[in-house]
């Protein structure tokens, strides 16, 4: 299989040649529609050191032959990618997003295997000290797909199912009562299943401009093999897109994820990562209910360059009724987006963002954050 490949979508204006000078000129570049992307992979942070690797992104469009006019599906795609750390930490990764000939159906999932090493402070808002956290050290697999069948226009329903297994799990340092929780923290298998809905009417799932986009689940995980992990898990995703003239866009999103049980150490709901509460290092703040909203506005700057503002807030604690005015959390920030296909509107994004302890992160990612 060739490394690119090219698809001429515009019948009045040909795509730019396949030349080494158009590779050279990002103008040209933008407007030719790579279905295949690899995509180097480097990153730095204290949790992972050194982070480098590998991602191979493909992209099509599922056409509906039958159709007078041979429509297009919206934009899929299926990747993997393999990034290792200085701290030795391996990640093995496969994901997709798929819509079937019509958008009959929406596929989605991910699966792999990876080494990994966390910081943990705690359980709840009353954590140790920013520099006296634990380093949580595992091996994980893991399997999550959700599968949609089209009820009416853009509405679907279906099945989610998540599978996790955390095993040979290591702290840096013995855990005190200052931990503050005892479920899964020598490890963990669940399975959980349960129905789902979607609502996707965005024009471009992966930087959209205008349209909405709604996904609700509910799953209910059983003890699996030795592990007596047993509890629900509601998730609510709402997204709304406004077009602002011809190129900007303002979006925001509400998202709720919500536990109950006993949930294992793992699989409870965190705060920060490159989607949500950008700013925030991964697992900062962790408990069984988090509540969360964020706004950006995306600008074009010049051509192929575009730039964005924004913000973040939220919850997290035991349950939606313990939610407290003073522990509310926030970020914001900024960023730069390189166009690099014109036709499914897909960026490289570089965001930089700050949280309300003082802290910050940098963020180097393919696609829009929601």
């Amino acid at each position: 299989m060739p490394l690119f490949s090219y698809a001429n979508t515009d019948t009045t204006k040909p795509e730019p040649r396949k030349t080494l000078r158009n590779f050279m000129n990002p103008d040209s570049l933008s407007a030719i529609n790579f279905s295949i992307i690899p995509i180097p992979i480097v990153s730095s942070s204290p949790e992972t050191g050194v982070r480098f690797g590998m991602s191979l992104d493909y992209f099509f469009n599922a056409k509906d032959k039958s159709a007078r006019e041979k429509n297009e599906a919206r934009a899929s795609f299926v990747y993997g990618q393999v990034t290792y750390s200085t701290l030795r930490q391996l990640d093995l990764l496969g994901a997709w997003q798929v819509f079937t000939r019509g958008e009959k159906w929406v596929l989605r999932g991910r699966a792999g295997y990876s080494a990994f090493e966390e910081r943990v402070w705690g359980i709840g808002m009353n954590t140790v000290p920013e520099k006296d956290y634990w380093e949580f050290s595992y091996q994980r697999t893991f399997a999550e797909s959700r599968i949609y069948r089209q009820i009416k226009n853009n509405w679907y329903g279906g099945l989610s199912i998540n599978y996790n297994n955390t095993f040979r799990v290591q702290y840096s340092k013995p855990i005190t009562p200052a931990f503050n929780y005892t479920d899964g923290v020598a490890g963990s298998t669940v399975l959980g299943l349960g129905p789902a809905i979607l609502l996707e009417n965005r024009d471009y799932p992966f930087s959209a401009r205008k349209g909405s986009y709604f996904e609700a689940l509910f799953q209910s995980y059983l003890p699996v093999s030795s592990t007596p992990f047993s509890y629900q898990e509601w998730i609510i995703d709402y997204r709304k897109f406004y077009p602002v003239g011809k190129e900007n866009s303002f979006g925001y999103q509400f998202f709720t994820h919500n536990t109950s049980g006993n949930v294992p150490l793992r699989e409870l709901p965190r705060v920060g990562n490159a989607s949500l509460f950008r700013g925030f290092f991964g697992g900062r703040y962790r408990n069984k209910s988090l509540a969360a909203a964020q706004s950006e506005y995306r600008f074009q700057v010049w051509k192929w360059v575009h730039a964005s503002f924004f913000t973040a807030g939220g919850f997290s604690a035991s349950s939606i009724g313990n939610y407290h005015l003073p522990d509310f959390l926030w970020t914001g920030g900024a960023g730069l987006r390189f166009l690099v296909n014109k036709k499914n509107r897909m960026f490289v994004r570089m965001d930089y963002a700050r949280n309300s302890t003082m802290g910050g992160a940098f963020y180097l990612r393919l696609n829009d954050a929601f």
